[in-house]
């Protein structure tokens, strides 16, 4: 379960980046909403990973 709320982690600042390079209205607004979900699903990822998860 590591790999995959890491992945879910990784895309979501992934799509923060692209929406403040090409967001027209209030990038940052979205961005942080993005960010937020990253370090929830990055908090999962540590928190369920088991040495049978890890990489």
């Amino acid at each position: 379960m590591f790999r995959y709320y890491f992945g879910i982690a990784i895309m979501c600042a992934v799509f923060a980046i692209f929406t403040l390079f090409l967001g027209e209205r209030a990038p940052e607004a979205l961005a942080t909403i993005f960010i937020g979900f990253a370090g929830a699903f990055a908090a999962i990822a540590f928190i369920t990973s088991g040495p049978e998860s890890r990489w």
